[in-house]
């Protein structure tokens, strides 16, 4: 996510720049996810190696999928759709925002399909693994991550900057309560 604000002061990142530490998180953790489905779907495989990473994956993908969508939908949303002061930006605001909430759905939904077999993994249940499911989750999830990389960080340049640290604040928060559950995530290191 290209960041071109600065800190809005306090040690707290921007909004753009938090939104893009989750983002660089959530593609770790896709990384992984694709590796275990690689692992999962082998003749043989599985184990208790595969069974652990299984648990692990989804409580940071159910915890990072939440943080995901609570900064958006929360605050970053609302107030891009408040900021936005000539007709033609609402417009354009309400239909980048109104796209990104269905994805946001149609996100949840594939990852509940797949979260269930991934629980049964973690369970030590040999289940029929559904790679296709797994498949359009990551394509999907990436799609939706480089979207909000371009076009949503370009529209938050229409917050005013007290706005903006208000927002700051409050996803700096929701980070500080969320992240130290998620291994190797960048946001555990973007605060003193």
């Amino acid at each position: 996510m290209p960041v071109a604000e600065s800190e809005p002061g306090g040690g707290v990142p921007s909004p753009r720049e938090s939104l893009g530490r989750c983002h660089r998180c959530v593609a770790g953790m896709l990384g992984r996810l694709e590796a275990l489905v690689a692992e999962v779907a082998a003749p043989g495989a599985g184990g208790a190696a595969a069974s652990d990473r299984a648990r692990e994956l989804v409580a940071e993908i159910d915890e990072a999928l939440k943080v995901h969508v609570d900064d958006e939908e929360a605050d970053i949303f609302p107030a891009l759709l408040a900021a936005s002061d000539s007709p033609a930006r609402r417009a354009q605001a309400f239909e980048l925002v109104s796209s990104l909430l269905v994805e946001h759905r149609e996100l949840a939904e594939l990852w509940h399909a797949l979260r269930i077999p991934l629980l049964a993994i973690g369970a030590g249940v040999t289940v029929a693994f559904p790679a296709g499911t797994a498949a359009d989750f990551l394509v999907r999830l990436r799609a939706h991550l480089d979207r909000e990389d371009v076009e949503l960080a370009e529209m938050m340049g229409v917050l005013d900057p007290s706005r903006s640290r208000e927002i700051a604040v409050s996803i700096a928060h929701r980070h500080d309560e969320a992240c130290p559950r998620v291994r190797d995530c960048p946001l555990n290191r973007s605060r003193p």
